[in-house]
């Protein structure tokens, strides 16, 4: 019996051409059910945001894969209005990979790189068991945030970094 290794890359905005056809891939794959239900879900709208996304300062990507398949990743940027705030936007995780602990492995891997004082995210609110999971990692609420017209709910969740 073999055992895939696991490896977790830490990427920068400069590598962002390297990488943006796995993150595509792994999106439509997570959101395979939205894609055509949700506008808001859409590849289309899902490469506008990562325009915005990757247009902010300190953009930063981690990338886990096990064996020669990819798991999933984890982005984030600087917050333009606040130094001091790291926004996590996207933590994705194919469906055979999770409860594994990868999406924490990729998270602390990201996190392990900034210098930010905090780190918020957003969390659907019809996603309780992902809220409860962020939370276990010390994550807590902070409010609410609709952060473009057509999208769902998110409760908004901060970790102190330093």
């Amino acid at each position: 019996m073999s055992v895939d290794l696991l490896t977790i890359s830490y990427y920068t905005l400069e590598q962002l051409p390297q990488i943006r056809s796995t993150i595509l891939g792994v999106y439509a794959d997570v959101y395979a059910d939205e894609i055509d239900s949700d506008p808001f879900f859409s590849i289309e709208r899902f490469e506008e945001r990562l325009a915005l996304h990757t247009s902010a300062p300190g953009w930063a990507c981690a990338i886990a894969e096990v064996g020669d398949h990819v798991a999933g990743y984890t982005y984030g940027f600087t917050a333009r209005d606040d130094e001091g705030t790291f926004k996590l936007c996207e933590n994705m995780l194919r469906q055979t990979w999770r409860k594994r602990g990868i999406s924490r492995l990729m998270h602390d891997e990201l996190m392990s790189h900034r210098q930010e004082r905090l780190s918020q995210l957003l969390v659907r609110r019809e996603r309780p068991r992902l809220r409860a999971m962020y939370e276990t990692w010390g994550y807590g609420r902070a409010g609410e945030k609709l952060p473009f017209p057509d999208s769902p709910l998110y409760d908004v969740m901060v970790l102190k970094l330093q």
